[in-house]
């Protein structure tokens, strides 16, 4: 079963990997080169990221991103 997320949850994920890396909020922010409170609103589930911001964080925190197609019961 696929596990649908939404930006909380998300936010919540990328926070903990982030802290599982001994990484802080800053120093993600300078890898990535993204702003501090780029960073910030995203582990809080707020702001509107775009995919490319998305794949960023995920790019250093070695997460991936998967899309699937849900199956449609009629």
């Amino acid at each position: 079963m696929v596990q649908s997320m939404n930006a909380k949850e998300l936010g919540k994920r990328i926070k903990q990997r982030r802290k599982t890396l001994g990484l802080t909020i800053r120093e993600l922010a300078d890898l990535t080169g993204l702003s501090k409170t780029t960073i910030s609103q995203v582990e809080q589930g707020s702001g509107n990221p775009t995919l490319e911001v998305l794949f960023e964080i995920f790019e250093y925190l070695n997460l991936e991103m998967r899309v699937e197609v849900k199956d449609l019961e009629v």
